[in-house]
């Protein structure tokens, strides 16, 4: 059950037992009536708010010759096994939303070896090498579908190949689809065959 329907019931419980104590119903009253369900219309961001986000997301290191500032903070990881692969992805997920769990983290990492054995794989990469090995429809660290491609472009307002192939944008937009699915009662790792 996702936090908007728990709160939404326990408002309507609370509203129902607040009429019952000011009314003072008594058992043989007649049946209440309940109001009819509220509707929460949701829009899709602004041009602008899609341009903010995508600029926090794509925020880089600046380095000078004394030290090195970072505009992505750095979080404490979870506890996880010293052996799960491709972990020097977790602190740029945790960074853009994944849940900062032993069991989450150690399954992304399952999911990013199995799909790219923790290389950012991408039609645009400048090496050669991991570009030879673009498959033809799955970009990035964490093989976005371009079946994603109008969902990735309305939400980081960018190209599809372009978006996905900034590790950053792709482990948010993993995110997305993972937490999109987990949110609807489903297995938010099904996308990557991981249920």
């Amino acid at each position: 059950m996702n936090l908007k329907r728990l709160t939404f019931l326990a408002l309507a419980t609370y509203a129902m037992l607040a009429v019952w104590a000011i009314t003072d119903v008594k058992e043989s009253s007649p049946m209440l009536t309940i109001a009819p369900r509220q509707t929460i219309t949701l829009q899709d961001l602004t041009p602008q708010q899609l341009a903010d986000r995508a600029e926090e997301l794509t925020a880089t290191t600046t380095t000078t010759t004394t030290s090195t500032t970072s505009t992505v903070p750095f979080t404490r990881l979870a506890d996880f096994d010293p052996d799960t692969k491709c972990q020097e992805w977790f602190q740029t997920a945790i960074t853009v939303g994944w849940p900062n769990n032993t069991e989450t983290l150690q399954k992304l990492g399952r999911l990013l070896w199995k799909e790219t054995r923790c290389l950012n794989i991408t039609p645009m990469s400048s090496d050669p090498k991991l570009a030879d090995r673009f498959n033809g429809h799955d970009h990035g660290v964490a093989q976005i579908n371009e079946i994603h491609t109008k969902y990735v472009e309305q939400v980081f307002n960018m190209p599809f190949a372009e978006a996905m192939s900034d590790p950053t944008l792709n482990l948010r937009f993993a995110y997305l689809l993972y937490s999109d699915i987990a949110e609807g009662g489903g297995c938010g790792w099904k996308p990557w065959r991981l249920c």
